[in-house]
C-alpha cells in the first residue's frame, strides 16, 4: 500500500470515530446563550428595582459568570447533550435562586 493512500485511509477513520455529538452545535449553543442572557437581564432588573440586595446580585453575577466561563470552554469543540444539560441545570440552579432571593424579604441588606 502507497504511503498516501495509507494517510487518507488514517485520516478517514480517524474523522468517522470523532462522535458526532462533538460537532458544532449552533442550536443548542444559541439556546444556552439565550438563556444566560435573560438571566442577567433578570438578575439586573432584580437589583434596579431594589426586589434583591447588592449582596444577592453580586452572589448571582458571580455565578452567572462562572456559568458564562464554562460555557466557553464547553462550546469551544461544540456542546454534547451532556455539557448542555450541565449547563442547563447551573443556569436553573441561579435562576432558582433568583426567585427565592425575591421572596427572602431582605432586600436592603448590604
Amino acid at each position: 500500500m502507497k504511503k498516501p493512500l495509507l494517510a487518507a485511509l488514517v485520516l478517514t477513520a480517524t474523522a468517522l470515530s470523532v462522535p458526532a455529538l462533538a460537532a458544532w452545535t449552533p442550536v443548542r449553543a444559541d439556546h444556552i446563550r439565550d438563556m444566560i442572557q435573560s438571566l442577567d437581564a433578570d438578575i439586573d432588573r432584580a437589583d434596579n428595582n431594589d426586589t434583591i440586595s447588592e449582596r444577592e446580585a453580586r452572589d448571582l453575577r458571580s455565578r452567572l459568570n462562572g456559568l458564562r466561563g464554562q460555557f466557553q470552554n464547553f462550546n469551544s469543540n461544540g456542546l454534547t447533550r451532556k455539557e448542555t444539560s450541565t449547563l442547563q441545570n447551573r443556569a436553573n440552579y441561579i435562576r432558582n435562586r433568583l426567585k427565592l432571593e425575591r421572596w427572602d424579604w431582605d432586600r436592603h441588606v448590604h
